[in-house]
């Protein structure tokens, strides 16, 4: 599929069709044009002008609007009636009858009944009008003899206005109206105008959506080949951005300009003149669109290979001079905090040395306010002239100063190093410290560390020394195991005599494995808790992971009468860890379900994925009362059945979890009820 969508040939017809569309659609209005712009040469002929129905259209009301005006003419000067009723003859295609002030003009005898039953009529009366023709845009001195206009007009014009309207009789009326017949040619010009240009319309709709999925269609693969998932870049991609955009910006306003002035050409022409000029600007169009689309597309690829800042001069410019406010704000940040830094670390030495510690702190004021009282008086009683006193006391004030910091220097740094032995640092001495009670401090911190650094040592040796008496006897137990396992199958195997021989020999081959089994699982325990396992870790599923043990202990499940319940996503979720170690763990709290989980019920096994961690859940209802604490049931020998009543040698899950903590995951286990829950935890691995 993806060869075939980008394949160059699908490319090129794509990119033909979009230029196919622009063709159609810019000849379709050309067509549409031309037929209006022959149309329009004949003042009889009745164009379409975008109107909503025939109805509403600006010829039938100007058919009747410019009958209602010569009328009008007649009210005003009923000198002219003669030449009103040629001209109405002439150019009201329907029937009138009007009655005005006396005098009477029509085509055909009318009365309101008759005018009503035509599919077009205007009926006026001295101060109304209504028909279904809408003439609200024309003004009628008989239809609006009662307006509001004529505080508009002088005193003379006003006089004028209300003598002529005082010649209006009650039964003056303007009676007109268009037969089916009479107005059947206009609308069927009408509706004509209406289908070229809806047709032309529609065609370049339908044109324009076609070229424009063509070309969203370009603008996905462009660039890209079948064989490989790069962004193949032509010579035109590396022109400069700013110089794309102008040729696109010059061809759009250069087409634009083209095709005004060619139309306006056009329409001072003849008709052969408009179809060639028609022809020429869809070329143009086709011409321009060709090139303003390989434009776009050229931008697209490079946005899409990531060079479009690259080969942006305002882009680059904007970048570089950003990054140097930045790198200059950072450097004046630095100097600013070196600076503090270098301040704050000479004040507050010479403070944390003098004010640090509250018993020194009331040492020094004392000493300060009993050396400023010393001066005072030395000041105030000393003989006149004599500079003796003070500047003893200036010398034996420096002096004991020095002598009292040196000693607070010795109290902090023996603070410091009890810190630092809590905090189990055993192996930090204090040296070089003031003659005194302070170096007999020292002497005795220095061999406190010296003894708790002895005792943890030999702590350690002796853990060291039980995990490999363990996995000694666990290495020297395998071989006479191995024999007794052995014989007892070989017995198994034979007919013995008495009956109950056969059932001994079975007993002691399954109690043999029993025993077999806690000896590998204590040899395994001990290598990895003293660090002796090495751990061979890779890129694992955890969905396959757990979809193999779960395959592995099928059967086991089923003759336990579980059912699973498992939810894994469908993609991958990579964990760094040991193939072989992490395929114990999970057969091990599999095991540990079949054996304690109670029949009948379901047992959950999850894998999900937690923002950065990858974690591996198993739930099941236990078959008896779990009244452990959660942090022993993961120590060796501990069992959460506390009478024993089913095998097991309580290091499934102290194996489990070593092995989980020694490839670098988290092994927590939690109860709720009858509920017992085990998750693992590890980091996802990119």
């Amino acid at each position: 599929m993806k060869k075939v969508m980008r394949s160059p040939v699908l490319k090129g017809m794509a990119f033909v069709l979009c230029l196919v569309c622009v063709a159609v659609a810019g000849l379709s209005l050309g067509n549409a044009a031309q037929w209006f712009y022959d149309k329009s040469q004949d003042p009889e002929k009745t164009l379409y002008q975008f109107e909503s129905s025939f109805e509403n259209s600006r010829t039938l009301t100007s058919e009747f609007g410019d009958a209602l005006a010569m009328l009008n003419r007649m009210f005003l000067n009923p000198y002219e009636q003669e030449n009103i009723s040629e001209s109405l003859n002439t150019y009201f295609r329907g029937d009138y009858y009007a009655k005005i002030g006396g005098n009477i003009i029509k085509n055909a005898d009318l009365t309101e009944t008759g005018v009503k039953t035509a599919p077009y009529y205007v009926i006026i009366r001295p101060g109304e009008w209504y028909g279904n023709v809408d003439i609200s845009d024309y003004q009628y001195e008989l239809s609006n003899w009662m307006n509001a206009y004529d505080y508009y007009w002088d005193d003379q014009t006003r006089v004028e206005k209300a003598a002529v309207r005082d010649t209006l009789l009650d039964d003056d009326c303007i009676l007109m109206r268009l037969t089916g017949e009479q107005v059947a040619v206009m609308q069927n010009e009408w509706e004509a105008g209406r289908d070229v240009f809806n047709g032309a319309l529609t065609q370049s709709i339908a044109a324009f959506f076609v070229a424009l999925m063509a070309f969203i269609y370009l603008l996905f693969v462009t660039g890209r080949h079948a064989e490989d998932e790069e962004v193949h870049l032509v010579l035109i991609d590396r022109m400069f951005v700013e110089l794309n955009l102008c040729f696109i910006g010059g061809t759009v306003i250069g087409t634009a300009a083209l095709v005004l002035v060619g139309l306006d050409l056009a329409l001072f022409r003849d008709s052969q003149m408009m179809a060639l000029m028609t022809k020429l600007l869809t070329v143009l169009l086709v011409c321009a669109f060709a090139l303003v689309m390989e434009l776009i597309l050229s931008l697209v690829r490079n946005l899409k290979n990531h060079t479009f800042v690259r080969r942006s001069f305002i882009l680059r410019a904007i970048r570089w001079c950003w990054r140097t406010v930045i790198r200059l704000c950072r450097w004046v940040l630095k100097l600013l905090r070196n600076v503090r830094h270098g301040v704050g670390r000479g004040k507050g030495n010479l403070w944390r040395k003098a004010f640090g510690h509250y018993k020194t702190r009331k040492v020094l004021l004392v000493f300060f306010g009993y050396s400023a009282l010393l001066a005072i008086i030395a000041t105030w009683f000393g003989i006149d002239g004599e500079w003796t006193p003070l500047l003893l006391g200036i010398a034996w004030f420096i002096v004991s100063v020095w002598f009292l910091l040196k000693r607070i220097d010795g109290f902090e740094r023996v603070v410091d190093a009890l810190k630092r032995l809590r905090s189990g640092e055993l192996t930090y001495k204090l040296t070089d410290m003031p003659v005194g009670v302070f170096a007999a401090m020292a002497e005795d911190i220095n061999s406190l560390g010296d003894g708790m650094q002895a005792a943890l040592q030999n702590e350690v040796r002796a853990e060291r020394m039980k995990s490999e008496l363990i996995t000694n006897v666990s290495h020297d137990l395998k071989t006479p195991l191995t024999s007794i396992l052995n014989y007892s199958d070989l017995l198994c195997q034979e007919h013995l005599t008495p009956e109950e021989a056969n059932d001994y020999a079975k007993i002691i081959h399954q109690k043999g494995m029993r025993l077999k089994n806690l000896t590998s699982d204590l040899f395994d325990i001990s290598k990895v808790q003293s660090g002796a396992e090495q751990m061979l870790c890779e890129r694992l599923d955890a969905c396959t992971l757990v979809r193999q043990a779960l395959g592995e202990q099928d059967k086991a499940i089923g003759e336990g009468r579980l059912t699973l319940k498992v939810d894994m996503p469908e993609h991958e979720v990579p964990i760094w860890a040991d193939g072989r170690k992490m395929s114990r763990v999970m057969e091990n709290l599999i095991g540990n379900c079949i054996k304690y989980a109670m029949p009948g019920t379901r047992v959950f096994v999850s894998v999900t994925g937690q923002e950065n961690n990858a974690v591996i859940e198993l739930k099941n209802i236990a078959n008896y009362a779990m009244d452990f604490d959660t942090e022993e049931i993961t120590e060796r020998f501990v069992r959460g059945d506390a009478a024993r009543s089913t095998e097991g040698s309580g290091l499934g899950l102290a194996i489990a979890k070593s092995y989980v903590e020694a490839c670098g995951g988290m092994f927590k286990v939690s109860v709720d009820g009858d509920l017992f829950k085990v998750q693992i935890t590890f980091a996802t691995w990119q």
